[in-house]
């Protein structure tokens, strides 16, 4: 599983911007932005993005999660995990 910490690590090569519900994330390569590797996420992906940060833990974004999205806690977990799973093999690229 990625951890939060890699991921928060990751983020800093990254440039974002929202485009409707939708947040837009470009790869940075030497400060040049990498048009043909970006990523969309969509409002739930979106929101675990922003709230991922030095200081958050697991359990407090999954609380997160479960309180904006009222989805029950166990689903709410699972999706979370492969989530940052899979951000984080596309992130490592």
């Amino acid at each position: 599983m990625t951890s939060l910490a890699e991921i928060v690590n990751l983020k800093k090569n990254f440039v974002t911007r929202v485009v409707g519900d939708e947040l837009i994330i470009v790869p940075l390569t030497g400060n040049v932005a990498q048009m043909n590797a970006l990523f969309t996420l969509n409002e739930t992906g979106k929101f675990i993005w922003e709230n991922i940060h030095d200081a958050q833990t697991f359990d407090n974004l999954l609380n997160s999660l479960v309180s904006e999205f009222d989805i029950d806690s166990e689903s709410a977990q699972r999706d979370l995990n492969a989530f940052l799973d899979k951000l984080g093999s596309t992130l490592k690229k």
